[in-house]
């Protein structure tokens, strides 16, 4: 249990917080630096925004080497529930319908990314 706690946590949403602040400065430059319009940013921060979900919920499961639909799924939530209390804190504004379905798709992304980190295979070490 501690070595999942330790692979979600430390691992998967680390990994997630750390990969969504790089990509979102990636993200304010090309907005900044380029002529490209709103629309394609935001279909650019969909699809990195799974992405990232999804390599966090493999590295989690990967990390914690166990139940990976379980792994993946807590990274998801504990990121989802993060990105809420945020949203309702600082904008003092509840999550919208449409919010609601970007974030189940981020929650199922983690998901299957922690079955399928779960089943990488793993290095050993000859001694």
């Amino acid at each position: 249990m501690k070595k999942m706690v330790q692979g979600v946590l430390g691992y998967g949403v680390g990994s997630i917080f750390v990969l969504m602040i790089m990509f979102a400065v990636f993200l304010a430059l090309l907005l900044r630096f380029t002529s490209m319009d709103y629309q394609t940013l935001n279909q650019i921060a969909l699809i990195s925004g799974i992405s990232i979900l999804a390599f966090g919920g493999m590295l989690a499961a990967y990390k914690s080497e166990e139940k990976g639909w379980l792994s993946g799924g807590m990274t998801g939530l504990i990121f989802v529930m993060a990105m809420v209390l945020f949203q309702v804190i600082f904008e003092n504004q509840w999550v919208s319908l449409p919010q609601l379905s970007y974030f189940g798709g981020l929650v199922l992304a983690a998901w299957l990314g922690g079955m399928i980190g779960v089943n990488l295979p793993r290095r050993t070490v000859k001694r």
